[in-house]
């Protein structure tokens, strides 16, 4: 009885994707008759010619006037001996400034300028590291 119901099923399955695939093949049918192969294949020529012109362009913009023709091997060799001439440098005189260059500083900036104790001016009033009158402490707490 299962097998029964089983195949029951697979044909009703079956039935539904033939009817889908028929609707798909008419939606298929009905989207090929708006494209025009041959304005695609013209579309496609007019790039090949906008590519072949866009590298005549570039040909044209990369030609050297009154130029020598440089050999790359020689180029190489350049170079290799500037790295020769580079590593065969002993005169390191131009780190002397980093080594002279000033330490980390250790504490805040301004530090020293800043009394450990409250200084008073010549009136004998509180003043702040910047030499202004200190608050009193009753009027800093509201």
């Amino acid at each position: 009885m299962e097998q029964a119901n089983y195949a029951n099923q697979m044909l009703k399955d079956t039935q539904s994707t033939v009817v889908a695939m028929k609707d798909g093949m008419k939606a298929m049918k009905r989207e090929f008759k708006k494209i025009n192969i041959e304005e695609i294949e013209d579309i496609q020529d007019d790039m090949a010619d906008m590519l072949e012109q866009a590298d005549e362009i570039q040909e044209a913009l990369g030609r050297s006037y009154n130029m020598p023709e440089v050999d790359e091997d020689d180029l190489q060799a350049e170079l290799d001996a500037l790295g020769d001439e580079i590593a065969l440098d002993d005169d390191t005189s131009y780190l002397d400034d980093v080594i002279k260059a000033p330490g980390i500083p250790d504490r805040e900036p301004g530090a020293d300028s800043v009394p450990a104790q409250p200084s008073r001016n010549k009136d004998g009033i509180l003043v702040d590291e910047f030499g202004l009158p200190q608050l009193p402490q009753s009027s800093k707490s509201s």
